[in-house]
């Protein structure tokens, strides 16, 4: 559709879609990022919208509903990735001058994107009156200063990259991931860069009347991979690779795969029995805040809500009953049988709470109890509710069996030679 394209529709759609998959994954799941990784969101989101816009598949049917067609469509396309250049500019400034000054240069550099857009409208409106698909296809002049004008963000943001790098500004103050964002940005400047050197070469060579074959097919070559946007649309995929991790990172947060999300599902059943018994530690949230929070929180929290449940229930420990204490005896090895006395307190202690509503029956024993760490907690706890639990099987096998033997009428008296019942 576009003039001079090359490339089946597949491997361009299937490009595509990997740009706008990766950019949705980081606009919809990384809500909880700095500053710079929402700069990060926002280049994404304007350079999918941009490569969506690329695509023939997609730009035909868009092309109906916009007023101006296809030209209307090349410009806006050009245009979004100028502004996630501006994004990326933005990023440098941000780091090199902070959260708030950096804020006036940003708009200012935003609104020199917006100029520049106006500026393509312009350009191609011949292009729009003569029915052609872009101001690739009408050429000339205007289509040269065109691709000047969207050349020159991505050359400012390389060279202000470099600069920074040199000075140890950008390198020093990033982690490793938006090192990462940072080099390959300046590699895509550099790479977005070469085209406007070559046709600014062959022009000059041009003027010089030193023009040749060489320059003229560099200038063709340059102006039509512009005018597909095929060049950019695999540099930008094998950039968004580095954005690849952090993607991936969050569907696994979104799945609770991650590291802190086993963690809170390990020490969910110790968490619901203690605050069972405590309720009142629970901080609850609305639906939708409680969904934002992230893995990191919501361990924090449950791990909190343990702690603090199980002070309360250590308040109302009372001594183990003889059973239970002479099948510690019996069947822990020793050194583990105190730390499963003071966990068989507590869950004793949080069932009859949690029997009651989290009401105590009574008031706290005077003897209270020391809470073990969680790491202890989470050992015994288990092993103690199934310890317990044989306790209460075994006496009720006796009660069964005494029931049995000892049955109303056992004791009645009887005559001599009377046989009962």
């Amino acid at each position: 559709m576009w003039p001079h394209d090359h490339l089946p529709a597949g491997v361009t759609v299937s490009a595509t879609l990997f740009i706008v998959v990766i950019a949705l994954i980081r606009l919809s799941l990384t809500l909880h990022t700095s500053v710079f990784g929402r700069m990060i969101n926002i280049l994404l989101g304007f350079d999918a919208a941009a490569a969506i816009l690329r695509e023939p598949l997609f730009a035909r049917p868009i092309s109906r509903l916009v007023p101006g067609g296809l030209p209307t469509v090349f410009d806006t396309w050009h245009w979004l990735t100028v502004t996630a250049w501006a994004c990326g500019l933005g990023m440098a400034l941000l780091h090199e001058n902070g959260p708030v000054r950096y804020r006036i240069q940003f708009k200012v550099v935003i609104g020199t994107s917006v100029a520049i857009g106006l500026a393509f409208l312009l350009l191609s409106a011949p292009a729009r009156a003569n029915g052609m698909s872009s101001i690739a296809e009408y050429g000339g002049w205007r289509y040269g200063v065109y691709i000047g004008l969207y050349s020159a963000l991505p050359v400012i943001v390389s060279t202000y990259y470099y600069v920074l790098k040199t000075r140890g500004t950008m390198w020093r103050t990033t982690t490793l991931r938006e090192r990462l964002t940072v080099a390959a940005l300046v590699i895509f400047g550099i790479a977005s860069s070469l085209p406007a050197c070559l046709i600014a070469v062959s022009v000059a060579l041009d003027a010089a009347g030193a023009g040749s074959a060489f320059t003229d097919n560099a200038y063709n070559m340059v102006a039509e991979g512009f005018a597909t946007g095929e060049p950019g649309l695999f540099f930008f995929s094998a950039l968004i690779m580095v954005f690849l991790p952090s993607s991936v990172q969050a569907v696994v947060q979104l799945l609770r795969l991650d590291r802190e999300s086993r963690a809170a599902r390990r020490v969910y059943p110790l968490w619901r029995d203690l605050t069972a018994a405590a309720p009142q530690v629970v901080f609850q949230l609305k639906w939708a805040d409680n969904w934002n929070v992230s893995p990191q929180e919501r361990l924090h929290r449950r791990r909190m809500e343990i702690h603090d449940a199980a002070e309360i229930v250590a308040r109302y420990v009372l001594p183990l009953p003889t059973a239970v204490d002479e099948l510690i005896e019996t069947s822990v090895i020793e050194d583990d049988q105190e730390n499963i006395r003071m966990v068989a307190e507590l869950v004793l202690a949080a069932q009859r709470l949690s029997d009651n509503s989290g009401e105590p029956a009574g008031e706290p024993t005077a003897r209270g109890a020391d809470v073990p760490d969680e790491q202890t907690l989470l050992r015994f706890w288990q092993p103690a509710k199934s310890l317990l639990h044989a306790t209460d099987r075994s006496a009720e096998r006796r009660t069964s069996v005494g029931a049995q033997r000892f049955a109303p009428g056992a004791f009645e008296s009887r005559q001599p030679g009377q046989v009962v019942g």
